[in-house]
């Protein structure tokens, strides 16, 4: 088999409060990723992830870290949807591992643009966060299983996507999306997997008030018809799961819904139209 050339990436951030505001304290990136940081009104920092290799194929390597330092608040979103693509049949998984810090009173946010999986692709992500009981994490992950407008349709995947979270040094949350499948088309169309759906999110918030905004979550998610939503709370954490029929009703259900959980806050800079 033909050797390929594959990507090697890595990213550091690390940031620091600086009175009500948040500064970059540490900043490290190599290979195909890089950081970008938007201007944005208010004290709090933004960050936008590239990938410049434009996609992740089969054999790639991506490793992120995030620090948030006491009092901190930091968004972290991506510029574009990201894009993994078929592997060939012996090709070793595209491989992506993050690691989160959060420190007391820290705020972070990870609100990345979708994932698009394409027919025959192989993939490992793992995020691992670590905070402190006072800390708050927002975290969404959408996964899109062939563009639905492009007339693709996925047969082949091969993917574990995994968030383990601890929170004061218990484990909190481990859940995993784990899709090995010749036949993907046939199992997103059973009732009990996706109902015939080719889009789904996850949406995590951990927070000493996530519990009190389940109401207003679900009060909210009885006024979206296209798709289907779930939400709970418990042990100061809420979660949130969703199937669609394509990306863009899902990505328009997720810009009522983050508000509500964001209070207001204006959407990443990558997300504005």
């Amino acid at each position: 088999m033909t050797l390929l050339q594959r990507a090697r990436g890595h990213f550091g951030l690390a940031v620091r409060a600086d009175g009500s505001r948040t500064r970059r304290a540490d900043l490290e990136q190599g290979g195909c990723c890089r950081l970008l940081f938007p201007r944005v009104a208010g004290d709090s920092l933004e960050a936008v992830t590239v990938n410049i290799s434009g996609g992740i194929a089969a054999g790639d390597r991506i490793e992120g870290r995030i620090e948030c330092g006491p009092d901190t608040d930091l968004l972290v979103t991506s510029q574009a949807a990201e894009r993994i693509y078929r592997a060939r049949s012996d090709d070793p998984a595209a491989e992506m591992e993050i690691s989160c810090r959060l420190a007391e009173g820290a705020r972070l946010e990870w609100l990345p643009h979708g994932t698009i999986y394409f027919d025959g692709s192989r993939m490992r992500r793992r995020v691992n966060v670590v905070m402190a009981a006072s800390a708050t994490l927002l975290f969404l992950e959408t996964r899109i299983f062939g563009r639905i407008a492009s007339g693709e349709t996925v047969e082949r995947l091969d993917i574990r996507d995994r968030l383990s979270v601890r929170r004061a040094g218990e484990l909190l949350l481990e859940d995993m999306v784990r899709l090995e499948s010749d036949d993907v088309a046939a199992l997103l169309k059973r009732k009990a997997v996706a109902d015939g759906q080719v889009a789904n999110a996850t949406l995590v918030l951990i927070a000493p008030d996530a519990e009190e905004r389940l109401v207003a979550v679900r009060a909210l998610l009885e006024e979206i018809h296209e798709g289907s939503f779930a939400a709970s709370a418990w042990n100061g954490m809420l979660v949130l799961r969703a199937i669609a029929p394509g990306s863009w009703p899902l990505d328009m259900a997720m810009r009522r819904i983050l508000p509500v959980l964001r209070d207001d806050r204006p959407m990443p800079a990558t997300w504005r139209s």
